[in-house]
């Protein structure tokens, strides 16, 4: 959340406040949510899945092997999107690349 002084002025001046413009001032300014270097994980605000238990990304990596085994055998990429530290994919590809067929396929 940003410093009370600064919300406090942009009152002050009553003029319209988008939600795109607070959102950023919340998230993104100075002293806002995202500048935190420590929001995932167990010291963070939140944990995701993968950084529980890696067993999350064996069991999706197992499942996109078994997908892959009986429906397509094509290769594809495959790609992680979202904010963290790349656990999920690095459980993916651990348990994959025990898997001989797929890794000599897809490069792994």
């Amino acid at each position: 959340m940003p410093n009370n002084k600064i919300l406090l002025n942009l009152i002050k001046k009553k003029e319209p406040l988008t939600i795109e413009d607070y959102t950023n001032l919340c998230l993104y300014k100075k002293n806002g949510y995202y500048i935190n270097s420590k929001i995932l994980g167990q010291k963070g605000d939140f944990i995701t899945a993968p950084e529980i238990s890696q067993l999350f990304g064996e069991i999706i990596g197992i499942y996109i092997y078994s997908y892959w085994t009986n429906f397509s055998k094509k290769n594809f990429n495959l790609v992680e999107l979202g904010p963290g530290r790349g656990t999920l994919m690095i459980d993916i590809l651990n348990i994959t690349k025990k898997l001989k067929h797929f890794k000599k396929l897809n490069n792994i």
